[in-house]
């Protein structure tokens, strides 16, 4: 499955919070099936870290 969603200061907090989830869950699914080194769950991952780092900016909680 590949997610299409893009991120801008205009995407909705909710919108995030809703691909974070269908993310995280895609990435389990597909890590338990493909296993963790698979590029396919490592791409799920990092597409996962944009969008908790940009929920984190909007908190003001980044670690940068």
């Amino acid at each position: 499955m590949e997610f299409r969603h893009y991120i801008n200061e205009h995407t909705p907090t909710e919108e995030l919070k809703t691909t974070i989830t269908d993310l995280r869950s895609t990435m389990i699914e597909t890590g338990l099936t493909y296993g963790l080194n698979d590029d396919r769950t490592i791409e799920l991952s990092q597409k996962l870290d944009q969008y908790i780092t940009e929920i984190q900016k909007r908190n003001g909680n980044s670690l940068m």
